[in-house]
């Protein structure tokens, strides 16, 4: 194997999601420390431009009103303002430590202990601490919402921007970037090449998908050039992983990937049976927001 993302069958990399979000809120140092703390050597988090093209740690376009306080401690009563539309100084105003006990999503989360006054921390901050750990595995996953482009930047920005950061603190080596919108990604092939890409792809019946052939996500791509073939169609890309929804993917699908030496890093993977099936089945990465729950299955998974 030629590919850094690969893994022996059976020994997957474990990816904290969004640093862990399960156990800590959400792309907050805090939860990336966690990581360092249990031993976990790769994280996954979400990339998208605040005001003034600077890059911010945070996943919805607009600052979300689940586990976000304004500079009252009051709950955001709706989705505040765009993240686009904010300088960094404006997001250090919320608090994002903790989830508001009166919505659906902090009962997904029931674990999650609160850290108060954790911030958005901008990505600069996050490589400055990633360089202390030579041995971490990092995942940006670039959140693109050029299909409604008053919501935030163009691809071509969001992968210039990000790639510029990581350049500059040399972490290019052990940074693979990501995203849903494979505009994103080539752009970033286009300026980049040496910075690895993983094309994300969700395909559940009745839900919404970026895999549509021929489609803007797809950047204009379509699998009937690549034998129907959405692992073949990736590979041909240049990139280094494919990160389906763990659901979507058969036995079939990665050997193929794996036949073109393609890693398939799994999301998001968070009840003990799946995680099982997809240590059994061969992945190179479970991204999931119980890491250390992971971790423990895959230690008896090997013993």
């Amino acid at each position: 194997m030629t590919n850094f993302l690969r893994r022996t069958a059976g020994h997957p990399q474990i990816y904290g999601h969004r640093g862990a979000r399960g156990v800590l809120p959400e792309n907050t140092m805090a939860g990336f420390a966690y990581l360092r703390d249990i031993g976990v050597t790769a994280v996954e988090l979400d990339v998208q431009n605040a005001r003034g093209r600077v890059p911010v740690v945070l996943h919805d376009p607009l600052v979300p009103m689940a586990h976000t306080r304004d500079a009252h401690g009051n709950w955001l009563p709706a989705p505040g303002p765009k993240v686009i539309d904010l300088g960094v100084d404006d997001l250090n105003r919320y608090d994002i430590g903790r989830m508001n006990p009166a919505t659906d999503y902090a009962a997904r989360y029931p674990q999650q202990r609160p850290q108060d006054g954790a911030r958005i921390p901008t990505l600069a901050e996050f490589l400055d601490w990633a360089q202390a750990d030579a041995g971490l595995l990092i995942n940006i996953e670039i959140k693109s919402h050029a299909h409604q482009p008053d919501l935030g930047d163009t691809p071509a920005i969001l992968a210039e921007d990000v790639a510029t950061l990581v350049q500059r603190y040399g972490l290019g080596a052990r940074v693979v970037v990501s995203s849903f919108d494979w505009r994103v990604l080539s752009a970033l092939r286009q300026q980049a090449p040496e910075i690895a890409r993983a094309h994300l792809s969700f395909e559940q019946p009745g839900q919404e998908t970026n895999i549509v052939d021929g489609g803007a996500l797809m950047d204009g791509l379509d699998r009937a050039n690549f034998g129907g073939s959405l692992p073949a169609l990736i590979a041909a890309q240049g990139a280094k992983a494919w990160c389906p929804y763990f659901a979507d993917l058969t036995p079939e699908d990665l050997a193929q990937a794996h036949a073109l030496d393609l890693a398939v890093n799994v999301w998001t993977v968070n009840n003990d049976d799946d995680i099982r099936r997809m240590i059994s089945m061969g992945v190179d990465g479970i991204i999931t927001d119980y890491p250390a729950r992971a971790q423990h299955l895959l230690g008896a998974a090997v013993a």
